[in-house]
């Protein structure tokens, strides 16, 4: 009887365990939750702790709350100037409305997979109207920012934030690398021959402009050096014209004296001229007498 009585004690213990536990279910700090009324939304709830729900009527669905990555595998992309690109891109995102998602794509997995869709087509439409050029530079923010708030305009309206969308790479694929390399070599010796080109060109209108200036500087040196010996050469002239006339014996004296002096200058006194020459005036005599 007693045996029977503690049967009966587990049986009933065992069944209020059982439908306490069908009556609650716990939300965890990282999870939320949608409650369905025999598949109709009845309630989301997003607070930890334990909750009350209907057995047998009421179903919970659980959906992750922290931010999850995606990082997509590498696409390629066709750019305005039909060119082939590779991007790796990823997304941060986390489930907001956890009924949006429920009613779009029904669990997290199928939210993972809508939003992969979502950021390929707005990777290919944005890159697809840039050139390769822009599309590969440094300089590309508005295109990583248009992409962003594309992504995030469709992202809502499945209940999912996106907190952050970023490009790891952007690549060309290895059968275009060599020829697209090779293009922008020649267009960069291109410029580089056209700026040489304009740089010998100023040189050599500045070397020109030079020796131009230098020949008119030369020039009017010259002329003016002239002038000077002109004007020198004439007050010289003036000079020993005053000088003879004011006393022509000793002028006459003094260049006798100065050609005597430049004939023997070498230790030389042989000379062959005529006994009564002039120039032998003053070696007879003091006045230059014969």
């Amino acid at each position: 009887m007693k045996n029977m009585k503690a049967i009966i004690a587990l049986i009933i213990l065992g069944g209020g365990l059982m439908l306490f536990g069908s009556a609650t279910y716990q939300v965890k700090e990282t999870n939320q939750a949608i409650i369905l009324e025999f598949g109709e939304w009845k309630n989301t709830v997003k607070d930890a702790g334990i909750h009350f729900k209907i057995p047998l009527i009421q179903d919970v669905i659980y959906f992750d709350r922290r931010v999850r990555l995606l990082d997509m595998p590498e696409i390629i992309v066709i750019t305005s100037d039909q060119k082939r690109m590779i991007v790796d891109a990823f997304t941060e995102f986390r489930i907001d409305d956890p009924l949006k998602v429920y009613q779009a794509v029904r669990n997290e997995l199928g939210a993972e997979n809508r939003l992969s869709i979502i950021t390929n087509s707005n990777l290919r439409k944005v890159f697809g109207v840039q050139e390769l050029q822009k599309s590969l530079s440094g300089e590309r923010g508005e295109l990583i920012q248009s992409i962003r708030d594309a992504v995030k305009q469709e992202a809502t309206d499945l209940g999912i934030e996106i907190v952050d969308l970023r490009i790891k790479r952007t690549d060309l694929p290895e059968e275009n690398s060599k020829p697209i390399f090779d293009s922008m070599i020649a267009d960069r010796n291109q410029v580089a021959r056209e700026t040489r080109a304009r740089g010998n060109e100023e040189a050599l209108r500045i070397t020109s402009k030079a020796e131009r200036d230098r020949t008119v500087i030369l020039a009017e040196a010259t002329r003016d050096s002239e002038k000077l010996r002109g004007e020198g050469d004439a007050v010289a002239a003036k000079t020993y014209a005053d000088a003879f006339n004011k006393d022509a014996e000793f002028y006459a004296f003094y260049r006798s004296m100065e050609a005597y002096k430049q004939s023997m200058k070498n230790g030389d006194t042989s000379m062959v001229l005529s006994p009564d020459s002039e120039f032998f005036r003053y070696f007879g005599s003091m006045d230059g007498k014969q």
